[in-house]
């Protein structure tokens, strides 16, 4: 669940290319694995952590997007299982997709995490209303953090969104803020958690093998 070294590598190549051209580039055919993935971890909970650090890493190096391959109702990498068409159901790695599409757009920000060599990334955007979206990763499979963010902009409110599942290896039962994504797209995730709130720090819990997204004004 660590970021791939070749494929920061590899953006930093297209990026420097794309700039030499004078065009933008996106990723047009990615996932976890190739030849549909690997069953038991393109298809579990750990999908949803890590496809969060591959959609921010791309971002980060230069990519206006990607395009996730997918498709059918097997056992594989595919965001959405389908049949004929039809949707059977959102998998795990579907998650991580929609927290970092409710981090919302915006300018990437500068961002470090203090977590004593633990798995853990974060991750920032600045919104067009100059609220920030935060959003930190912890892979860790034992540590639960308690984490103070030091925003350097004054806080008024700030709501914090929890993914989670059951184990690493689990292919069912993920959630966002105890919410799972229903046949038909419709998402109804319980009332935020309000982190605590002092000057331009905030304080908040990401349990172990989870994602938070702190949506701050």
């Amino acid at each position: 669940m660590s970021p791939d070294p070749n494929l920061i590598a590899d953006l930093a190549t297209l990026k420097a290319g794309a700039a030499t051209i004078g065009v933008s580039f996106r990723m047009t055919e990615t996932n976890s694995f190739y030849n549909g993935g690997a069953d038991g971890v393109s298809d579990s909970y750990a999908s949803s952590l890590w496809v969060i650090d591959e959609l921010f890493n791309i971002a980060l190096g230069g990519g206006t997007g990607a395009n996730f391959h997918g498709g059918g109702d097997g056992n594989g990498y595919t965001p959405i299982a389908d049949n004929d068409g039809v949707v059977v159901e959102a998998r795990p790695e579907y998650y991580g997709l929609l927290l970092f599409t409710l981090a919302g757009q915006g300018t990437l920000l500068q961002t470090s995490v203090a977590a004593a060599g633990l798995n853990v990334t974060a991750y920032t955007i600045r919104l067009s209303d100059g609220g920030l979206s935060i959003v930190v990763v912890n892979k860790d499979t034992l540590q639960n953090l308690t984490l103070s963010i030091d925003t350097a902009q004054a806080v008024h409110t700030a709501a914090l969104l929890v993914l989670a599942g059951p184990a690493l290896s689990a292919t069912t039962g993920v959630s966002i803020q105890g919410a799972q994504v229903a046949q038909t797209g419709a998402f109804a995730p319980a009332a935020a958690y309000t982190p605590t709130i002092s000057g331009g720090v905030v304080s908040c819990y990401v349990p172990a093998t989870s994602a938070a997204l702190i949506q701050i004004t």
